[in-house]
Order: structure tokens, then sequence, then C-alpha cells
């Protein structure tokens, strides 16, 4: 039997892809809402894509659900508070879609420093773990600064192991054994890093991406 990385990279969609790109968009519209009713200082925001890192023991997908927020051209220095207001947002949008899902963890980049999601010169990401993200959705004495306190503490310099409290952005289209749901197509890992901006880009606007 082809694995789920086989299925999902075939000419076929798989059950699991439709039901990712679905937990997709709701998160997509639940943090395109929250970014709205906040009315934060961003050029542009999106759940840009679902990718499927391993396979569980049972076939079931691994995955790292990914928000991206496109800070402005003028920003060089991006203010801490803001940042963390939107890790706060993207955690909430993303946690009732993902609940039942395995998640290895959520990542939330940020780019500034240049125009639009995928065009920017810098991108800075925090990763937080799913025990962090579902202790912050449901614990109401869990705050926002609690949250970005132990990920200050637990952080390290490995920028690959949530908990990430500012670390580089990766491109999970150059990780070996991996797809890239984003928006009604899966892109293979070694699909080059122009491709995989531009799938990102596609599945933002498909899923109502733009602030």
């Amino acid at each position: 039997m082809p694995s789920l990385l086989e299925r999902l990279l075939g000419s076929d969609t798989p059950d699991e892809q439709v039901d990712l790109e679905s937990r997709q968009n709701k998160a997509d519209e639940a943090l395109h809402e929250a970014v709205e009713r906040g009315s934060y200082a961003v050029e542009d925001c999106g759940i840009t894509g679902v990718a499927v890192v391993n396979e569980g023991p049972d076939g079931e997908p691994i995955v790292v659900p990914i928000a991206r927020f496109s800070l402005g051209e003028d920003v060089e220095d991006p203010d801490q508070n803001l940042v963390w207001d939107l890790v706060g947002e993207a955690a909430l949008a993303m946690q009732a879609p993902f609940d039942d899902v395995f998640v290895r963890h959520y990542d939330i980049q940020f780019t500034f420093d240049g125009d639009k999601l995928f065009e920017a010169e810098e991108c800075r990401r925090v990763l937080l773990t799913d025990e962090l993200v579902d202790r912050y959705a449901t614990d109401a004495g869990f705050t926002l600064t609690d949250l970005r306190e132990t990920v200050f503490a637990a952080d390290d310099i490995d920028d690959e192991i949530a908990p990430v409290a500012w670390g580089e952005c990766a491109n999970y289209s150059q990780t070996n054994n991996a797809a890239i749901i984003v928006a009604g197509t899966t892109a293979a890992a070694s699909a080059s890093a122009s491709a995989a901006s531009c799938a990102g880009a596609g599945a933002a606007g498909g899923a109502g991406g733009t602030c």
C-alpha cells in the first residue's frame, strides 16, 4: 500500500488532503476575523499551508500548520508586543481546527523589511508546541504574558525544535520526506523555494488570505 506521502503527491486527492485543506480554510477564516476585529497593523496574513512532515503508526498525518503575517516593507525592527499579540491570535485561530490532529508544532511566521507575505527581506518565526497552544486556548488563567514567558524560558539554541521565541524561518519545501498542502494542491518537498512561495501565496489568496 502506498505511504501517506506517496498518496498526497500522487494524481488522486486522498481523504487526508481534503480533511487538512478544510482545517486550513477554517483556521484562515478565524485568523482573518481576529485580525480585522483587533484592527492590527499588518499588511497581509493567512494560514498559508499545512506541512505533512511524517506519518504516524496508523497512517495518520503528522503536521505543522503555518501562519504568516506581513508586517510591512518599512518595518526593520518589529514591535515585539504586536508580534506576540499576533502569535496569540494565530494560536487561537489554529487550535480548534487542528485539535484532533497530530501536530508536531505550530509555525507562526513574520515577514518584514519588504512587501507582501513572500517577498520580504526578513522572515522570523515563533514555534509553539501543541501542548502550549492547547493550554493557551483552553485555560483562562494562562495568559498571553504567561505564554510568552514560557516560550522564552524554554527556548534554546535550536531553531528547529519548539518552543522557539524568535528564530529563522524554515522552508518546508526543502525538507526531505514532506508534503506541503496549500489550498487545493500538494507541493513536493523537493520543489524549489520559488515554487513553494508561489504555492503559498496562492493558498493565502484562495483561502481569503488578505487582511
